[in-house]
């Protein structure tokens, strides 16, 4: 039973109370897609005897995201770690040894560029966006740089026209991380299609499920060529190796997956935007918190919710998280630590990075997806709003 009182600094869970939520209450999607459509994709796995080696499945999910992305071509792998890692190996240019990325963005991107063989060269964002622009990433631009590697933050996307003038000026490869921004436009065009080459993840937790997963578009023919081969050992013909490869294929029963996500994903990001324009009315008196808007001019996914601290917010992130946690209300921090707090200089290339290390800290994140229902996010305004009710007594307490 979901429990709606807090009369008191004793009714809060941290100090003892019921918590709101019976179950945790998450920020990641996890829907499970429809079990026919996943079975019958399966089932011809089972019927053609082939679960891998870019069968049936696969050759079908990658159509369906090419059209879906407006793109020539979909190369599927198997999550979307190796997509990014594929993508600048095939990409940067040799005898290079730097790749410029922000600071503010995904744990493991600095891991993703190391694995190439590259080393991390993070870059600011703009702090009224928390993007790139192509003022923070030309300041990192030197003759080591092989590569631009650009990811689209949540909510907002970066300035793609900038992005594409600055990689062309300096005649640099540029890719796209865009797994936060699958089933949006940019100018009227689905994102898939700028730079050299975009990144997917297909995880769980993702708008677009196949368990694990993961895929580049590209309208390049001959960068699809290679990144196909790249992610099968590198074979042309039967044992004919012909470029560095590696086992990153997506096999028959993940791409079943993927397919019967894909397939519910309008209906998922209806669901979001209604549950995200709930989140928006309920805080609107909430003082000190803001929710961060999507545009409505293009195509959005919907997909998280990111909340904005103010100076009139009398608590830290720290105990504002830890009172929510408590309440199985599962809210995370954003983007933090940076990246280059957790790098050192002799794995990584910075300089000052003000802006990142104030973004960092004036953001989190809210329960969203298929763990929360629109009602859920009143009941999430209502704790906050009982901080602000109890204000003195929890600070004193914290």
């Amino acid at each position: 039973m979901d429990n709606l009182m807090k009369n008191s600094i004793s009714d809060f869970a941290l100090y003892g109370g019921e918590k709101v939520f019976s179950t945790f209450r998450t920020t990641t999607n996890m829907v499970p897609p429809d079990r026919e459509v996943f079975f019958n994709y399966a089932k011809k796995a089972f019927e053609n005897r082939q679960f891998t080696n870019n069968g049936e499945n696969v050759k079908e999910l990658e159509r369906q995201l090419a059209v879906f992305h407006e793109v020539k071509h979909c190369i599927a792998v198997s999550n979307g770690f190796r997509a990014f890692m594929l993508a600048v190996k095939a990409l940067a240019l040799p005898h290079k040894t730097e790749v410029v990325i922000p600071s503010l963005a995904y744990r493991s991107s600095g891991y993703m560029i190391e694995w190439t063989g590259f080393i991390p060269h993070f870059c600011d964002v703009e702090a009224q966006t928390r993007t790139v622009s192509a003022q923070t990433v030309e300041k990192c631009i030197n003759k080591n740089t092989a590569a631009l590697a650009i990811p689209h933050p949540m909510v907002t996307l970066c300035d793609i026209d900038e992005i594409v003038a600055l990689a062309k000026k300096y005649g640099l490869p540029l890719i796209f991380d865009s797994v936060e921004a699958v089933g949006t436009s940019y100018k009227g065009k689905m994102i898939g299609g700028f730079g050299d080459a975009e990144t997917f993840s297909m995880h769980a937790s993702k708008l677009i499920n196949s368990a694990e997963g993961g895929y580049i578009t590209t309208n390049n023919d001959e960068l699809a060529d290679l990144l196909r081969k790249m992610r099968a050992f590198g074979f042309v013909a039967k044992d004919t190796v012909d470029c560095l490869g590696l086992n990153t294929k997506l096999n028959e029963l993940h791409s079943a997956m993927g397919l019967a996500g894909l397939s519910w994903i309008e209906r998922q990001i209806s669901e979001n935007k209604a549950m995200h324009l709930a989140y928006q009315e309920h805080f609107k008196d909430i003082i000190g918190l803001e929710i961060v808007p999507y545009v409505e001019n293009e195509k959005r996914n919907w997909k998280t919710c990111l909340v904005k601290i103010n100076s009139e917010w009398p608590f830290t992130r720290n105990l504002t998280l830890e009172i929510l946690n408590a309440e199985n209300i599962n809210a995370r921090e954003y983007y933090n630590p940076p990246l280059h707090f957790i790098y050192s200089r002799d794995r990584s290339v910075y300089a000052d990075l003000p802006n990142t290390e104030k973004v960092c800290q004036e953001y989190f994140l809210l329960p969203f997806g298929y763990s929360m229902s629109v009602d859920d996010t009143k009941m999430i305004a209502d704790v906050l709003k009982a901080m602000l009710r109890f204000k003195n007594e929890l600070l004193e307490k914290g």
